[in-house]
């Protein structure tokens, strides 16, 4: 799933060193909250506002330009235009 995710980035116009970048951030966070990608697709909804601006992991989430909370953006909206 994480490869089409790179690809709907390619799709989209990201370039391919940036869609690389959010595929592994997706894959990083995963580790970091010791979660399945399917546990993070169930619970997307919920997982995202914990790294927004009021979230309680925004420190995280603004790290590197706030690439692992546009990662997570990018997640979602993949996700719900369900080219997965």
């Amino acid at each position: 799933m994480l490869n089409d995710f790179k690809s709907y980035l390619l799709g989209q116009k990201y370039k391919p060193l940036t869609a690389e970048d959010y595929k592994g951030r997706i894959e990083r966070l995963l580790i970091k909250e010791k979660i399945t990608l399917e546990t993070l697709v169930k619970n997307i909804t919920s997982i995202l506002p914990e790294y927004e601006k009021t979230g309680k992991k925004h420190a995280h989430g603004k790290r590197s330009h706030s690439s692992v909370l546009n990662a997570l953006r990018r997640f979602s909206e993949f996700l719900a235009e369900g080219t997965n």
